[in-house]
């Protein structure tokens, strides 16, 4: 029994560190593979939003926003670029964050788009254990 107690406490005093509020801070990098036609003039834009895991019907937040424009990259050629996302907030308890990542021309139509690591889904970052430093491998929209 007593051990069972200490299981609970140890539990409770986990789950609480994992609530307590840090620096919402998103890093990482950018990879256009050598496959991507050239860009040139383009923008590329990563948000980072929260949202409440446990509410299935509310839009997610946008926290921070990032535009690095005139992007450029020549076909045959790997490009990296460098982001950093949000100095200033902090993360908030018992909300879950992700990040988008898209290279837009100057009407706002979407051409790339950024998985973490190449694979497709969700780019969950900072809270449940994922990462707040990410890979991010852009993709062509229409294959």
């Amino acid at each position: 029994m007593k051990t069972l107690l200490i299981a609970f406490s140890l539990a409770a005093f986990t789950a609480a560190a994992a609530d307590k509020p840090g620096t919402a801070k998103v890093t990482g990098t950018v990879v256009t593979p050598k496959a991507v036609n050239n860009i040139s003039g383009f923008t590329l834009e990563l948000r980072l939003y929260e949202y409440d895991p446990f509410l299935a019907d509310v839009s997610a937040d946008l926290v921070a926003k990032l535009r690095v424009k005139n992007l450029a990259h020549k076909k045959g050629k790997e490009t990296k670029t460098e982001f950093t996302l949000t100095e200033s907030s902090n993360i908030k308890p018992r909300r879950s964050y992700y990040i988008t990542c898209f290279v837009i021309d100057a009407k706002g139509k979407r051409h790339l788009m950024g998985e973490k690591d190449g694979k497709r889904g969700l780019c969950k970052v900072l809270t449940g254990g994922n990462p707040n430093k990410v890979n991010l491998i852009l993709r062509d929209l229409r294959k």
